[in-house]
């Protein structure tokens, strides 16, 4: 495992979720790769604090499928093929695209309202040394979806796998041409959506993310 440099932050939370932050973090951005192992004393090392609450993490992050564990092998970071994108893109679909419809059903006007802003500071990020931030801003846009659909247990099942949503996101959009695709994608959506079509909306987002999740192709080392 190669040398890290996580930072600590927030100190009045517990360790335990202060380290499961720093490690998701450097999950989602690819520092740890896919199948990377990981040891508690690694990472105990880097973040600087003792191997419990690092062991802790470790437990939390399996929960939220960012890392798996085998007996006698300890912890990685998990995998995901080219088949196995696409199911997940389809459970991501489902839940996605229900919200969309209640929340153009339930809360219409500030569904749009919030989508615009967002998607106004997308396009201010297009450039490759703000790829980050658009990425982020992408994950936001996606869940206020969730924030105006009325139905929190539809939300809590979307935040159970929003961590690999935001982990496979840095995979497939990692460059200009990807980002490009993808604006142009929220654009259109944004247009359905202020127009209260929530079916075309709808069709639309399944495009834009099952089908263009059959298009991808993940690197081989990475899976």
């Amino acid at each position: 495992m190669e040398s890290l440099s996580l930072e600590i932050e927030t100190p009045h939370r517990s360790l335990a979720n202060i380290a499961a932050d720093s490690i998701r973090v450097s999950i989602i951005r690819k520092e740890l790769k896919m199948g990377q192992p990981l040891t508690e004393a690694a990472l105990s090392q880097a973040l600087e604090i003792s191997k419990t609450p690092v062991r802790e993490a470790l437990s939390l992050l399996k929960s939220e499928g960012l890392v798996v564990s085998e007996t006698h092998k300890g912890y990685k970071v998990f995998t995901m093929g080219q088949q196995e994108l696409v199911q997940f893109c389809e459970l991501r679909f489902a839940l996605e695209s229900q919200a969309l419809r209640y929340g153009v059903l339930r809360d219409h006007s500030e569904l749009t309202r919030k989508l615009e802003y967002i998607l106004e500071s997308m396009a201010d990020s297009l450039g490759e040394l703000e790829r980050e931030k658009y990425l982020s801003l992408d994950t936001k846009f996606h869940r206020a979806f969730f924030e105006s659909c009325g139905n929190r247990f539809l939300s809590k099942h979307y935040d159970s796998i929003s961590s690999i949503i935001e982990a496979m996101r840095h995979y497939i959009s990692n460059t200009g041409q990807a980002t490009q695709t993808s604006m142009k994608g929220h654009q259109l959506l944004v247009e359905k959506i202020a127009n209260g079509n929530s079916e075309e909306a709808v069709s639309l987002l399944e495009e834009h993310i099952v089908n263009w999740s059959r298009r991808a192709s993940l690197e081989s080392s990475h899976c």
